[in-house]
């Protein structure tokens, strides 16, 4: 019985030496793991820091470069916008840009610089875009296109205008010439947006509740934080990707000095976060869904129209599968709706102006002779 007494006593010590070595190789392994995860935040940390600040003095330094030395500023409610103006024609190119274009200055170059011995080119950069201040307030389709109208008149300039809009403009010039049908000569669009294309988004517009503007800007705080103030987003923009998404980058329209000025205010643009004026464009508020409702349902302006149309696939990357089979279909459609329309299909991306601007200027230049 002693004997027994005592293998028990051993086995029940041995068992508490395991257990406790167990236990101790269990708190060994958690104080690693909780060292190792505190190191790699630590590391974390210390990266966005240092990389905030190289953003936050790249920010500086592009802002000091910004020199808006060709365009003309004209003053509306208390705010600058750019216009470029150049030519002394008969007929007057007003160009629209699409939404996000960091410098439509720079971006329609191009193709202006091959039409200024011809016509009177004017490029507008509407508040938010290139060297124009930001603007408070609603981004609608009737705002937009009233202060582009009033800045027109500001800078002396009268119409008939012939409109030319790229990607989302196209509802602006359509709006324009609907709703001032005697400022309107023609229209030429650049792959620009047409009302039939809401017939085929993925989900209906104008089936979704309006957005609370300032409650959305609130919920992406934490996102404008680490891409626009940590500098996330700069650290993911390559130069390939820049130039990508923005092809005028790549063309010997642009001087050096020009192409330097086009990244640096399109860093500060994009920079500027979810509240930014051309962020708030494309805010569905009350008031700009029913502005966009009236566009969609009003009639087509049967006047005089040129449409350039892409292949489609950055639309495609936007809207869905629908683009590539049916973008082109649609513009032929809306052009055949008309007492005189003409379409060119284009093996192009979106923004075609800077992709193929000899062939589209020379298009431009035969439609407008046409005219008489």
């Amino acid at each position: 019985m002693v004997e027994r007494h005592r293998l028990a006593i051993y086995r029940e010590s041995i068992n508490r030496k395991d257990g406790h070595d167990m236990k101790s190789k269990i708190q060994k392994t958690v104080k690693t793991i909780g060292i190792a995860v505190l190191c790699l935040l630590l590391v974390v940390i210390l990266f966005m820091s240092g990389y905030s600040i190289y953003h936050q003095s790249r920010l500086k330094h592009e802002l000091a470069l910004i020199n808006n030395t060709e365009g003309q500023f004209v003053e509306i409610e208390g705010h600058r916008m750019n216009l470029y103006i150049e030519g002394n024609g008969d007929k007057t190119l007003v160009f629209l840009p699409g939404t996000g274009t960091p410098s439509p200055m720079y971006d329609f170059k191009p193709l202006y610089s091959k039409l200024t011995n011809r016509y009177r080119i004017v490029v507008i950069e509407p508040f938010g875009y290139g060297y124009s201040d930001e603007c408070d307030g609603e981004r609608s389709l009737d705002i937009i296109t009233d202060q582009n109208r009033e800045a027109l008149t500001l800078a002396g300039l009268e119409g008939p205008y012939i409109l030319v809009p790229h990607s989302v403009s196209g509802a602006e010039a359509i709006w324009w010439a609907n709703n001032y049908p005697d400022e309107v000569e023609a229209i030429i669009g650049l792959d620009c947006n047409i009302p039939a294309q809401y017939d085929y988004y993925p989900v209906n517009i104008f089936d979704q509740d309006p957005i609370d503007a300032d409650k959305w800007i609130s919920s992406m705080a934490a996102s404008d934080f680490f891409n626009y103030d940590v500098g996330l987003f700069r650290l993911f923009t390559t130069e390939s990707l820049m130039e990508s998404m923005l092809p005028a980058l790549l063309s010997d329209a642009l001087t050096e000095a020009e192409k330097e000025q086009y990244k640096a205010l399109a860093y500060v643009m994009y920079c500027r976060g979810s509240g930014a004026t051309w962020v708030r464009e494309t805010f569905m508020t009350e008031h700009s869904l029913q502005v966009l409702r009236e566009y969609y349902e009003g009639p087509t302006p049967d006047i005089p129209t040129l449409m350039f149309v892409s292949d489609g696939k950055v639309m495609q990357q936007v809207y869905g599968d629908y683009c590539t089979s049916i973008w082109r279909s649609i513009h032929k459609d809306y052009i055949d709706s008309l007492t005189y329309g003409v379409i060119i299909e284009l093996d192009s991306g979106h923004y075609l102006h800077s992709e193929k601007p000899d062939q589209v200027a020379a298009e431009i230049v035969a439609f407008i002779d046409s005219l008489g």
